[in-house]
């Protein structure tokens, strides 16, 4: 009611005004509604709309606020429905994984049960009676009583040069005495190239001992590298100590190697061979 009578009185208003002055004042509103929220946006000022000032921004504000509160209202309620959604989506993976658990564990377990540790073909003798590793002298077959004799025994099948390098359980071979005897002998058929010790093995050990303690110390003509874990030691010897073997090695008529490379892991040697 109060919003018509405030529409009748501008009307009437209008009409007291001359044509000319009306249209100007018309052309002016129409340009403020257009201008209005620019002039607000560039200049950060707060200019009342056309709304307010004919007394219906209250009514406008009442409807942004409800427009308002019902957006928000729709929004907690997905929110709440995502939540709950994912609620009972993940009851499902735990008690799956406990559904599951049950169902595994006799299947390692009947093995064990059907088949008991003692009854086993390996345990029915004594570990000492049957190694699964040979001894050092009985692996390495040359000069056995010179090795026994340069070698100290510090743990089962497990031994240490007066240089600190030990071997023990390991490689293809068994054990690492026996990965290195393969050097001291060519293997022509071999792809690429292998480095073949000229000696016994005696002198392998104590040229393994010599390289390693130089290469440790630092010495002139020597080099050490690490490489995931291991540590490469390098050493040059002032005659040659072997030569070049294998496939490659033939093809350049197997010539003489001067270095050697010792491979260890701590103080445990992995390998070692003229190169």
């Amino acid at each position: 009611m109060v919003q018509k009578q405030r529409q009748d009185a501008a009307i009437n208003a209008l009409r007291m005004i001359p044509t000319k002055w009306a249209v100007i004042i018309v052309v002016a509103i129409i340009g403020y509604v257009l201008l209005q929220p620019q002039i607000n946006k560039w200049f950060g000022l707060s200019l009342p709309s056309v709304a307010s000032l004919v007394g219906d921004e209250k009514q406008t504000s009442q409807k942004k606020q409800e427009k308002f509160d019902s957006n928000e209202k729709t929004s907690t309620t997905k929110a709440d429905s995502k939540a709950s959604k994912a609620a009972t989506e993940e009851k499902p993976d735990k008690d799956d994984s406990v559904n599951k658990a049950p169902t595994s564990q006799p299947r390692v377990s009947q093995p064990r049960d059907s088949q008991p540790r003692d009854s086993q073909p390996r345990d029915s003798q004594p570990r000492d009676s049957q190694p699964r590793v040979s001894q050092p002298t009985v692996g390495v077959e040359r000069d056995s009583e010179k090795v026994h004799g340069f070698l100290t025994e510090i743990g089962r099948n497990r031994f240490e040069s007066p240089a600190g390098l030990v071997y023990g359980p390991g490689s293809e071979e068994g054990h690492r005495l026996k990965h290195i005897e393969r050097h001291l002998e060519d293997q022509p058929k071999r792809p690429g190239s292998h480095g073949v010790f000229e000696g016994d093995m005696h002198a392998f050990l104590v040229a393994i001992d010599d390289a390693y303690s130089r290469a440790k110390s630092g010495d002139k003509g020597t080099k050490k590298i690490q490489d995931e874990g291991s540590t490469i030691y390098e050493a040059s010897f002032k005659k040659p100590i072997g030569f070049l073997g294998g496939q490659e090695g033939g093809r350049k008529r197997n010539p003489p190697l001067k270095q050697l490379r010792v491979v260890v892991r701590g103080n445990s040697l992995i390998t070692a061979f003229p190169f």
